[in-house]
């Protein structure tokens, strides 16, 4: 889908912030004129939903707000808690018949009725005897759930994209989606695999593992609030080595390396999911390999998170870096903080991209 408008503001509704970018485009051309992010209270968005709709309505109104341009052509997304894409293959048929029959087909792979499941569809593959669809599902409820603080503030959103495919495609556009990759997206409140290349989807997957996984770790153990364990959580770093004589630690020196322990578990079964995701996928496409792994998301910044992960999958992992290949017209102080957020706003920018550089229909 092409938006002939030169502006647009993308909007990725996270578990701890609202971030969004905005851009003009020109051609082929995008140029980044604006971003923000607005941090969340604790538990404003839990297991997928928002639990704290006024909140939320009154941070995004701030956010918008603090942007430099018009907020008319907005593209926005869901959280993966609740995403499931499968691929399907038909016999390939008359368009109109497409849509029923693909909804009867998603039917047979949804854990709900089909009834309550906003559905879209991509075609990634065809002959002349069969098609082969991406199908991405989500429950209704929980899209309106998402839209709820847009139509707050009289705001609705043109585009509802999800976030394995706004990554797939940023990667695309880089030119680092020719061949297999996968991409490792830690959030706040869970970890997404996905198995692509430029042309499909493979493999998707939900790790109900991420940052504030963590960050509980640490508040149970210390008894401590989410804004202290979130700080102390900024000091931990797990590719340390825990000593396991405790004789001449003092008390304070102990509780922090059991909590470490803690910890270092939750990354190994973290990096566990990861490997099986990556056994399945090669169980499954012998034939195929994944030449090259990516990681994003705000919980990847955790210390040693990402030595751990790389080492028990055994193969590098590639931040990505989603202003790569993108013009940027900001003022100096957000041209010095920019490579800060290379964390934070890959799915905010693979929004754009996918939606105004590549045509999806």
């Amino acid at each position: 889908m092409f938006f002939r408008k030169k502006n647009y503001t993308c909007i990725e509704l996270g578990t701890n912030a609202i971030k969004a970018v905005q851009f003009k485009v020109k051609g082929k051309d995008l140029t980044l004129v604006d971003f923000g992010i607005q941090k969340l209270p604790f538990e404003t968005i839990v297991d997928g939903l928002i639990a704290d709709d006024s909140l939320v309505s009154s941070e995004l109104h701030n956010l918008l707000q603090s942007l430099s341009y018009s907020t008319k052509n907005i593209i926005t997304t869901v959280p993966n808690d609740n995403l499931l894409i499968r691929n399907i293959e038909m016999p390939n048929m008359d368009k109109k018949e497409i849509r029923e029959s693909l909804k009867w087909e998603a039917d047979e792979q949804l854990p709900y009725p089909v009834e309550n499941a906003a559905l879209d569809y991509l075609k990634v593959e065809e002959d002349k005897d069969v098609i082969k669809y991406i199908v991405a599902a989500v429950k209704k409820n929980v899209v309106d759930n998402f839209l709820h603080p847009f139509e707050r503030i009289n705001l609705k959103p043109k585009v509802i994209n999800v976030q394995p495919m706004a990554l797939v495609s940023l990667l695309a556009y880089q030119e680092q989606a020719e061949k297999n990759i996968a991409i490792i997206d830690i959030g706040a409140s869970a970890t997404q695999i996905t198995i692509a290349n430029k042309r499909d989807i493979m493999l998707s997957r939900t790790i109900d593992t991420g940052g504030t996984s963590f960050t509980n770790s640490i508040m149970d153990f210390k008894n401590i609030d989410f804004k202290e364990a979130e700080e102390e959580k900024k000091k931990i770093d797990l590719s340390l080595e825990t000593e396991d004589s405790l004789s001449s630690m003092n008390i304070g020196i102990q509780m922090s390396s059991n909590d470490n322990i803690n910890l270092k578990n939750l990354a190994a079964r973290l990096s566990s999911e990861i490997t099986r995701s990556l056994d399945f996928f090669n169980m499954k496409h012998r034939s195929e390999e994944v030449e090259q792994i990516f990681v994003t998301g705000g919980a990847s910044r955790l210390n040693g998170l990402q030595k751990i992960i790389s080492e028990e999958i055994n193969r590098d992992l590639i931040l990505i870096n989603p202003f790569k290949n993108i013009k940027t017209k900001l003022d100096s102080e957000k041209e010095k903080i920019i490579e800060h957020y290379k964390y934070e706003f890959a799915v905010a920018v693979g929004l754009g991209v996918s939606e105004v550089m590549i045509d999806e229909s």
